[in-house]
Parts: structure tokens; C-alpha cells; sequence
């Protein structure tokens, strides 16, 4: 028997030990998939869309001289922020007023390229503030200036490497300045290169505000200051461009929690403002999502549609304008995006699409291959699951006593590490849960802390249970040494078992590699923090041992019996 518990221990911890590593394997590759996602979207070769000004296209409202809009992106604001502000109420008490839906994941580089192209992150491929280089789908840039209008753009540096700005020529890039107040400059120097140049497309991101939610909150009263002075700003801005011909269209990329960050599908975050208000926009409300706010100002603009949209536009005109452009660009963008889900047809579809059309047979194409994919990989789930229910019954065959206090300690392991995330610190499955990047390394590592924590106290609470189950315990001495060793591993290896189980679900339904297909970013944030706690668990299962040795060695021997012989747990 003593033979056997050492195997036990020794067998147990390489398990414990290998299960982490292929955790903090599995996670390094599930975290960069997202991270270094693409699709084949932006790669299928799409028309280039009308411009209603040169084709005779457009609508008799239009003129040789479409006027001037003016697109204002106020960084990180959220919906009730925007809503005491003076400036973006008088505009929205004069326009059409919109409550508009992110996509996910809610950061920053995703969502400009979205509001400027149309195309949220499945499209575009932009899916971090990590993205580097120029985003691969059309923006509003791109068409403005294919259609020879003049564009002004005031802005930061970060623009020029998205969206290659300085091609405008009518272009300030400031850098971010931590603790510094940017928005009063850009403000001024796009009064400036609007007056000098004319521009019919100007385009204006203002960042304070954000930098006021990551370093206080968006519930915090300096995140409202900071709202009230840019709004000021942006109150000389419509103050000195505003005109007959001048159209304002005000949006954020994403709010803020009210502790600070993004990134994550509250309602707080995902929920923006956008107002438009102009000679040709009816007064009104409205909602929709973030990847019509492109196609709205392409409308307003008589620009030619971006390639790469998904939304269509807005109804925010007082008289219909022609659409028929939009409806084409729309039908060509999904159909080209169906190929690239399904491949070509096998038949061709000589039907006339609606852009609802075309949409919905995308969304099918999508359900049928992501349905497809998750019948192949069920034996790889039950393989899993199988794993995981070997590890149990392994423990259980070894001593039924020691199953049952694993268990009890695992229940102790779910208490402590639940009630550090949801209750101590607030978090939930969300990448709102850290305020930037920089602070991600941090948050991680304070996962996998908790979960050694947590660990050794379920390590603790398996001992006493088993002290609980046995009428004369003995101290972990002589041949009784394994078997109290092998319980703290065995109870380690049971909590992983149960979160291997939880593993197993999620790449059946969604996948480890991120292709074609973002996967729902909640259940892929729980996913990545299992991982971790996997990776945490092999340093508890070199500790545990020790626990268990400490709590059978100090707890008081209600028994007398001399040990005889060694006896297994």
C-alpha cells in the first residue's frame, strides 16, 4: 500500500504538472489567434463603389457641390455622458439622434476602422490596439479621395498608421501625451485645414475623454469634466464650420465601465452615441449598429460607398436619397463574403439580391459551417471529457475517502476563486475587467495567484474533510506519509479535472484557432481565465502536498492505536 501511494504522489504531480503546461501552451495560442486574427474577408476582391457625382447616379438633390461633413469621433464617451453635454444636445436637438451597437472586442483600433469603413472586426480583421499597419478594408479616406474630393484630417499619430492620413494632405497628427489636455489643439488646427482647404470630408478624433476614463473611471467626476471641455471644443468646432452645407456627424468608438476600461459587451461600453445634424437631416431618433455610421456619412457626403461595409445607412435624411449604390455594395460585400465562408456555389445565384438578401444568406452560410465544424471536433470534446473523468475515477479507486475530500476541496477551490473575481474584485468574464493593455501582463498573473490561493486552501479543507471521515485518523507518518501527500495532489488534480471538463466545452462549440470566425467573447475570456487557473493549479500541486502533510500533522489524534502497518488513504 505505501508503494502504491507514492506512485500515486509521483504520477499525480506529473499529471498536475502536465495539465498546466498544455493550459499555458493552449493559452498562448488561443490569446494570439485573436490577437493576430485576419479572416479572408478583406481579401476577396470586391467593386469599387459608385460615386453619384460622376455617374449621374445620385439623387436630384444632389449638386456639383455636396457640401462639407464633418465626422467627429469623441473617444471612450458613453451615452449618458453625452447626454449633459451642451454641444452634442443642441446638435442633437437640431438633428437625428442614434444609439448605435459595437462590435466586439470594444477597443479602440477596431472601432475607428469600423465607424470609417463600415467594416466591424469579423470584416476587417482589426480585432486589438495591437494591429499594426494599414487596416486592409476601404475607408472613408480611401473613397473621398479615389473620387478626388479634399479631406482634412485632425487626429493622432495612430491615424496615419491605420488609415494612411497624410495622403490628404490637410492632415495634424498629435501624439498621445499621457496627463496632457489634446483636444483644444486638434480642435484648432481642423478649424485651421478645413478653412484652408475646403474640404468637403473632415475628420476629427478627440481623445481626452478616454484618458480620463482608463485613469478614473467613466462614473468618476473628472470623466465628466473632461466631457464638459471637450464639448467646449467641440462647441468652437461647430461654432467656426457650421454653414448651410455643413453636416455634423458626432460618434464615439465605445464608452467605459464605471471603474475605467473597454473592451467587453456591457451595455455601458458597446451602447455609443451618434448624432447627425445638418441642412439635409431629419429631426428623429433612432438606433443601429457601429458599421453604419461609414455608410451614413458616405450618404450625406455623396461619397461612393465603402467596399467592405456590412451596415447600410442610417435613415437620418429629410428626403429619400438614392440608395440603389448602397444596395449594390451591399450584395456584392456578401455575396463575396459568402464564397469566402462557404466557397462558390455549385450552382450560381441568378436571382436579384436584396441587400436583406444577401445578408441572410451569409448568416446561413455562417450557421452551417460554424454547425459543421462542431460535429467534427465532438470526439475531440469527448476525448476531453473522458480525460477528465479518468483523473476522478482514478482518485476515487485509489481511496473512496480521499474522492469524497477532493471533492469537498474542490467546492472550497470554486468558493475562494469565484468569490476573489465576482465579489472582492468586481470582475466578470469581460475585457473591460483591466483598464489598458499595458495593465493585462498584471491582471493575468493576479488570476493565476488566486488560483495557487485557492488551490492551497481547497488542499487545507480536503485534509480536514478527510479527518472528518475517519473514526481514529492517523499522522502522516511512516507508511501513513504518502497517503496524506497523495491527497493534496489528488485534490488538485480533481479541480483540474472539473475545469479540463469546462475546457473541453468550449473548443467543441467554438475551436482553439480564430480563422474565419470570431468566437463569442465572453465564453472566450471564461476560456482563457480556465486556462490560467490550469497553469496556476500546477504550482498548487506542488504546495499541496505540503498543506495536507501540515494538517495531518497538527491536527489533534482523537485515536490511540499504535500505527502497525501502513494503510492507504
Amino acid at each position: 500500500m505505501k508503494a502504491r501511494n507514492w506512485i500515486a504522489v509521483v504520477f499525480g504531480l506529473v499529471a498536475c504538472l502536465g495539465v498546466a503546461f498544455g493550459a499555458y501552451t493552449l493559452a498562448t495560442y488561443s490569446w494570439n489567434q485573436v490577437v493576430d486574427y485576419r479572416g479572408p474577408y478583406a481579401k476577396q476582391a470586391l467593386p469599387a463603389g459608385e460615386d453619384p457625382l460622376r455617374t449621374g447616379a445620385s439623387d436630384p438633390a444632389a449638386t456639383a457641390s455636396p457640401g462639407r461633413v464633418v465626422l467627429v469621433i469623441v473617444d471612450g464617451l458613453r451615452v449618458d455622458t453625452s447626454r449633459t453635454m451642451p454641444t452634442i444636445q443642441n446638435l442633437r436637438a437640431h438633428g437625428f439622434d442614434a444609439v448605435l451597437r459595437t462590435s466586439q472586442p470594444s477597443l479602440s483600433f477596431p472601432n475607428w476602422t469600423t465607424i470609417l469603413s463600415g467594416a466591424p472586426q469579423r470584416i476587417s480583421g482589426v480585432t486589438t490596439n495591437w494591429f499594426t499597419g494599414r487596416v486592409p478594408v476601404e475607408t472613408l479616406v480611401d473613397v473621398a479621395l479615389a473620387a478626388s474630393r479634399t479631406v482634412a484630417v485632425s487626429a493622432p499619430t495612430d491615424f496615419e498608421q491605420l488609415f494612411g492620413v497624410k495622403r490628404t494632405g490637410h492632415v495634424f497628427l498629435r501624439d498621445w501625451v499621457e496627463d496632457s489636455y489634446m483636444s483644444a489643439g486638434i480642435v484648432d488646427h481642423a478649424i485651421a485645414l478645413a478653412k484652408e482647404s475646403s474640404a468637403s470630408l473632415v475628420i476629427v478624433h478627440l481623445p481626452d475623454v478616454d484618458e480620463a476614463g482608463h485613469a478614473h473611471g467613466g462614473g468618476s467626476q473628472v470623466y465628466r469634466d473632461t466631457a464638459q471641455k471637450v464639448d467646449a471644443d467641440l462647441g468652437r468646432l461647430v461654432a467656426a464650420l457650421q454653414g448651410p452645407d455643413t453636416t455634423f456627424v458626432v460618434t464615439a468608438d465605445h464608452g467605459h465601465i464605471d471603474t475605467g476600461g473597454h473592451g467587453g459587451p456591457e451595455d455601458i461600453v458597446t451602447q455609443v452615441p451618434a448624432v447627425f445634424a445638418g441642412p439635409q437631416v431629419r429631426p428623429g431618433t433612432g438606433s443601429g449598429a457601429q458599421d453604419q455610421v461609414g455608410p451614413t456619412v458616405a450618404l450625406l457626403a455623396y461619397l461612393p460607398a465603402p467596399r467592405n461595409a456590412t451596415g447600410e445607412p442610417l435613415d437620418v435624411t429629410i428626403t429619400p436619397r438614392s440608395a440603389d449604390r448602397f444596395t449594390a455594395q451591399q450584395v456584392a460585400a456578401y455575396g463575396a463574403y459568402t464564397v469566402a465562408v462557404a466557397g462558390p456555389p455549385k450552382t450560381p445565384n441568378t436571382k436579384l439580391l436584396t441587400a436583406s438578401g444577401a445578408r441572410a444568406e451569409f448568416d446561413a452560410a455562417t450557421a452551417a459551417r460554424l454547425a459543421s465544424e462542431r460535429t467534427g471536433r465532438i470526439p475531440q470534446g469527448l476525448g476531453l471529457l473522458a480525460l477528465a473523468a479518468l483523473a476522478i475515477c482514478a482518485v476515487g479507486l485509489l481511496s473512496w475517502r480521499a474522492l469524497a475530500a477532493a471533492g469537498a476541496g474542490t467546492a472550497a477551490y470554486y468558493i475562494v476563486y469565484e468569490g476573489l473575481f465576482f465579489l472582492v474584485h468586481g470582475y466578470r468574464w469581460s475585457l473591460s475587467s483591466f483598464n489598458s493593455e499595458a495593465l493585462l501582463k498584471s491582471y493575468l498573473n493576479g488570476r493565476m495567484a488566486e488560483a495557487v490561493l485557492a488551490g492551497l486552501v481547497a488542499a487545507a479543507a480536503a485534509a480536514f474533510t478527510y479527518l472528518a471521515l475517519r473514526a481514529e485518523p492517523k499522522l502522516p507518518s511512516g507508511g501513513y506519509l504518502p497517503g496524506w501527500l497523495s491527497l493534496g495532489v489528488a485534490t488538485v488534480l480533481v479541480i483540474q479535472a472539473t475545469i479540463v471538463a469546462q475546457v473541453a466545452w468550449y473548443l467543441w462549440y467554438w475551436g482553439a484557432s480564430v480563422t474565419w470566425y470570431i468566437p463569442d467573447l465572453v465564453s472566450g475570456f471564461k476560456y482563457d481565465l480556465d486556462l490560467i487557473q490550469l497553469t496556476g493549479l500546477g504550482a498548487a500541486a506542488l504546495l499541496a502536498p505540503v498543506v495536507t502533510y501540515l494538517v495531518g500533522r497538527y491536527h489533534p489524534v482523537r485515536g490511540t492505536r499504535p500505527v502497525r502497518e501502513a494503510r492507504t488513504l
